[in-house]
């Protein structure tokens, strides 16, 4: 049955992150943010108050002990994160991605440590994550 829950929530995060792909390629930036804090609203139970106020240092505590989100669940919230990251990224929202994108890559680090086999698919999206934030940190002190 949990399981059955999961598989539900990866198919309906993924129908969200395909019509997100569509709303950032029309350039509809706040209508793709809506939707992604619908989103967190809808499949894991907080908004993105929740997201901002919690620190980078407790943020796997809360998703895992008061959100119980398992270990792919989390993927899937990486997932979301990721593209507001980028989404506000191109807005030039350069703090608020910045603090986005780096509890994503908490996530993605936490996932990794976590698991029982080295997934170069989580890894890519690190490296990736660690790009953006070495040009928005770049940015910010300019």
């Amino acid at each position: 049955m949990e399981n059955e829950k999961v598989l539900k929530l990866i198919d309906d995060v993924s129908e969200v992150l395909s019509i997100l792909i569509e709303l950032k390629r029309n350039g509809r930036f706040r209508e793709a943010l809506e939707k992604i804090d619908e989103a967190l609203l809808k499949y894991f139970n907080f908004n993105s108050d929740f997201f901002y106020a919690i620190s980078e240092d407790f943020l796997i505590n809360a998703l895992k002990e008061e959100k119980g989100l398992s270990s792919k669940q989390l993927s899937t919230l990486a997932e979301i994160l990721g593209e507001k990251g980028d989404i506000l990224l191109e807005q030039n929202n350069l703090k608020d991605s910045q603090k986005v994108l780096k509890n994503t890559l908490k996530i993605y680090y936490f996932l990794n440590e976590d698991q029982d086999f080295f997934s170069f698919k989580n890894m890519n999206k690190m490296l990736i994550i660690n790009e953006k934030l070495s040009k928005i940190n770049v940015k910010i002190e300019s």
